[in-house]
């Protein structure tokens, strides 16, 4: 092939081979944190197997994209680290609570991750590494489940949460990847992968998965009526009712024959007194994470830094007495100092300065908005989901919440134009080639 004119043959292709480089290392960058969210196992107190994928993930991304962050974007970061710290500074003098800083650490590699896959898909075009790293990497996340299931079954614990220091952490783990197949896996298969991995959530006896069912459902007929889309022979239209009907038939006979490992239906069906108090816990703690924020106007503009809910609402003067009573469990957490509030938008809300927890909304609103403008329905329903299921719980500490919100992002914001063909012409590696469109959609977008 001739080269462009000004630029000489050599130039080119090492300008190939950066951009092919680059295009691995986002595929890389993906798969070590999409497959590390799985390794909750602690090393530390703090530090888990997945907080080190992270960090890997973080480092592969910018050293595939060394320059990615702009000036505004550096200043916005430290103005949040900034508001952080002084939040810290009030809590301290007003609670007598010393702020941990490896839980702001964390949210400063988290804001940082975020940021750069912003950039990256929007000015760079990398939406479709991020899409091929997702679907990669869901094959060796369905191993891991396998495999930590199956022993945590053969020991004999009472419900299955796959190396998770928490069920319902491995339940919305297990429900992103459920969404992830619909979305990213080419095979007409990925209907029966996404109910496995469904079925797998409902294994940990959470309630989780029942705030993701009706946006999975929206999402599994999308992609159904995707597959008659595509079909070109009549036996493929019979092989996609085939496949629906397997869909359905599957869960039918688990409830059947091995009812016993999916207990709780029973827990949301038939609601004993324990689920009972247990949801009413939840929403006294959203009460009380209120009261705090409202306690003064340094936590009201600051927040009482990241994580420090437990600490300084033990220390105010907020009255604890009946949530003792009802939860005294929770209460002894919250006396500990690590008891969380229980719901990451409650969370991000009472614990960060005011001004980040506006900007957090409104990415997720935008998020939202634009995955529709995209016709991006299978990951705009997952989102929907997520912030459902997660008012009530408490994920954004954990590293599948990032890893859902980047791959959102990664959707909504990809910029294929801004994509570089690493063969000096059609790009092969391009998310159309990866999900096929029924009819043009937006750029980088899929249409329903």
């Amino acid at each position: 092939m001739t080269a462009p004119a000004g630029v000489t043959a050599p130039e080119t292709a090492r300008e190939r081979s950066a951009q092919t480089r680059a295009r691995r290392l986002v595929v890389a960058s993906t798969m070590v944190i999409t497959i590390g969210m799985l390794f909750g196992y602690k090393i530390d107190e703090r530090l888990a197997l997945s907080n080190i994928a992270q960090v890997v993930g973080l480092i592969l991304l910018f050293v595939a994209h060394p320059r990615l962050l702009r000036a505004r974007d550096v200043v916005l970061i430290l103005l949040g680290l900034g508001s952080v710290v002084l939040a810290a500074v009030s809590v301290s003098l007003i609670y007598g609570y010393r702020a941990d800083p490896l839980h702001t650490a964390y949210f400063l590699a988290a804001t940082v991750y975020l940021t750069a896959v912003y950039r990256a898909c929007s000015e760079r075009g990398a939406g479709a590494d991020v899409a091929e790293g997702v679907r990669r990497s869901i094959p060796p996340a369905a191993a891991v489940l396998l495999v930590t299931g199956v022993l945590e079954r053969t020991e004999g614990a009472p419900f299955i949460s796959f190396g998770f220091d928490d069920n319902s952490h491995a339940a919305v783990a297990a429900c992103f990847l459920a969404f992830a197949s619909l979305r990213f896996l080419r095979t007409p298969l990925r209907l029966i992968l996404a109910i496995a991995f469904f079925a797998a959530a409902l294994l940990t006896y959470s309630r989780m998965p029942f705030f993701f069912a009706p946006f999975l459902a929206i999402a599994f007929a999308v992609e159904y009526r995707r597959l008659r889309a595509e079909a070109t022979e009549a036996w493929h239209v019979f092989g996609a009712h085939l496949l629906v009907l397997a869909a359905v038939a599957i869960p039918v006979v688990l409830a059947r024959n091995a009812a016993e490992h999916f207990t709780v239906f029973e827990r949301v069906l038939a609601p004993g007194e324990f689920t009972i108090a247990s949801t009413t816990a939840h929403i006294e703690l959203l009460s009380l994470g209120a009261q705090l924020k409202v306690d003064n106007v340094w936590n009201m503009l600051l927040g009482v830094t990241p994580g420090g809910f437990a600490a300084t609402a033990v220390a105010s003067d907020i009255d604890l007495t009946t949530f003792a009573v009802r939860d005294p469990i929770a209460y002894q957490a919250m006396l500990d100092g690590w008891a969380p509030l229980h719901s990451s938008l409650g969370s991000v809300l009472l614990e960060f300065p005011a001004w980040v927890a506006v900007v957090f909304v409104v990415v997720v609103v935008l998020t939202f908005v634009r995955l529709l403008r995209r016709r991006e329905w299978v990951m705009a329903a997952f989102l929907v989901g997520l912030m459902a299921a997660t008012t009530l719980y408490s994920s954004h500490n954990e590293i599948y919440f990032v890893v859902s919100l980047a791959v959102s992002i990664a959707m909504a914001y990809d910029n294929p134009a801004a994509r570089r063909p690493a063969n000096g012409g059609r790009d092969e590696d391009s998310t159309a080639e990866h999900v096929p469109r029924l009819t043009p959609a937006a750029p980088g977008g899929r249409d329903g």
